[in-house]
């Protein structure tokens, strides 16, 4: 199994930024914290870990454990739904079927941007917690090389060979998205049923 970094996880720091992202969109969309399902248990997490022979990092177990995936598809984060642990594992098969299938068989690499191997298009260690329903995600890296960190938050993009480094942790992730919709840069949009980044009128 792969594993994650040795820095302790703080689930304070996760729920006080948690806390400030919900309240931050529900301040313009008050029924936004119904659109999250109930927690996860953590047999269902462990069945999920071993499905994909993968070690999920303490702030993704954390989330899941709160909220297993949005309901309705509704995005939630921005731009992406999230997803319970048996879509993750759903979406993983489907990238481990075309990684044996296509991608290795062809030789496909993709085009890091920050700390990330571009040895292949997706990597086993790549553990897909969001998507658009397009078939991108965001993912946790648990597979990172040297001056990458475990648990780092990744973009991944079905038609595109850019791997963007979106935040060190998940918990990192949190906080900026926290921090931006407390800044008015995201907001719950109608039109889309989902958070967004903020439009002026």
């Amino acid at each position: 199994m792969f594993g994650f970094g040795k820095k302790p996880f703080d689930p304070s720091r996760f729920d006080a930024a948690w806390e400030r992202y919900l309240g931050a969109i529900e301040r313009g969309h008050p029924t936004f914290r119904t659109y999250f399902a109930a927690g996860a248990s953590e047999a269902q997490v462990n069945e999920a870990e071993k499905a994909l022979k993968l070690r999920f990092p303490s702030d993704l177990r954390h989330l899941l454990l709160r909220h297993a995936g949005s309901l309705d598809e509704q995005q939630v984060l921005p731009g992406w739904m999230l997803f319970s642990p048996p879509r993750i594992v759903d979406e993983w098969r489907i990238w481990e079927g075309l990684r044996s299938e296509q991608f290795v068989p062809d030789g496909q690499d993709c085009e890091p941007q920050g700390p990330i191997k571009g040895d292949e298009w997706w990597r086993l260690g790549w553990i897909p917690f969001c998507g658009d329903g397009g078939g991108n995600h965001l993912c946790v890296d648990v597979d990172p090389p040297a001056k990458g960190k475990s648990g780092q938050v990744i973009s991944m993009w079905h038609d595109d060979a850019a791997r963007a480094l979106i935040a060190g942790s998940l918990t990192e992730f949190i906080e900026i998205i926290a921090r931006d919709a407390e800044n008015s840069l995201l907001a719950w949009d109608e039109q889309w049923g989902g958070v967004q980044a903020a439009v002026e009128d």
